[in-house]
């Protein structure tokens, strides 16, 4: 990618952009300005800080991110340079990772889709690539609409027992079917290949034939439309008593309820309108009132 270097007048207006942030070091502001009055022609939109509470051993404090075009690896690799040191590639991500003055230096750029070999990056994932193996299966929770990602097409059973397991050990929940619908109905076959771009940390999943080279059966279970209980933290019915841990919705409101299990009560309230204690439940008398209700 080309470097477009910055002209020297942009450094008084990148000092006063990094001097708006509250947490500033003054080493952190330091080691800009030498960056900027040593290295002028390297390209730098903007400057960015962070601060680790526990660094890792060996690693500073403070540090100063230099934020380049996204793309500009050659930017990376020309201030990795100036500074005495190489950039550090993963993949398509090239980081630039050192320290100067006691603060330091971090920036990444990463190359695009169009000028990475995508196809030498597929790859068939392990335990290692994954959120969790359960079953002898690969479970990853992915995206944000609430789908699990398994490797493999197996049974329809394992399936739903992998799902199962996945929210009551990861996730503290146990799941349940959601207005009238079976879960089994939300399970998907398909085929795909994984690609570590950027990183194989951050791989993707690209959906192609199954006679594509490197492809792998997956099972996709969208699992959204499920009631949730908790299975770690139970209250109960203010009506009947009874531990609850089951959650659902208002229908009216759209507000977060309890829903009591027994199927005589089947009481909903407010989340944050809740007895935790068995202490705040109706009497023995009260409960055998409501179950010849």
């Amino acid at each position: 990618m080309p470097i477009s270097p910055p002209a020297p007048e942009r450094a008084p207006r990148l000092l006063t952009h990094l001097q708006q942030f509250t947490s500033l070091q003054t080493g952190q502001l330091d080691a800009a300005r030498r960056l900027l009055r040593q290295h002028p022609s390297l390209p730098l939109d903007s400057f960015g800080i962070s601060s680790s509470i526990y660094p890792e051993p060996g690693r500073p404090q403070h540090n100063l991110i230099l934020r380049l075009g996204a793309h500009d690896t050659a930017g990376i690799t020309a201030w990795a340079r100036a500074l005495g040191t190489e950039p550090r590639i993963d993949g398509a991500r090239h980081r630039l990772n050192t320290v100067l003055d006691g603060i330091g230096i971090w920036a990444s750029a990463t190359v695009p889709e169009t000028d990475y070999d995508m196809d030498q990056a597929v790859f068939v994932p392990t335990a290692d690539d994954v959120t969790e193996t359960i079953r002898g299966l690969l479970v990853t929770d992915y995206g944000d609409d609430g789908y699990l990602l398994i490797t493999g097409h197996p049974p329809l059973r394992d399936v739903l027992a992998v799902t199962s397991a996945y929210y009551r050990e990861t996730c503290g929940v146990r799941l349940r079917a959601f207005d009238g619908r079976a879960l089994a109905d939300n399970i998907s076959r398909s085929w795909g290949q994984f690609v570590a771009y950027p990183t194989r940390e951050e791989w993707q999943l690209r959906s192609v034939p199954e006679d594509t080279p490197g492809a792998l059966p997956v099972t996709w279970m969208y699992a959204r439309d499920g009631h949730t209980q908790d299975i770690g933290a139970p209250v109960h019915c203010p009506t009947c008593g009874r531990p609850s841990r089951g959650l659902d919705y208002d229908s009216e409101t759209g507000d977060r309820v309890h829903l009591c299990p027994a199927p005589v009560c089947r009481h909903r309230w407010h989340v944050d309108h809740c007895p935790t204690s068995p202490g705040l439940a109706p009497d023995a008398d009260q409960r055998a009132a409501l179950t010849f209700h």
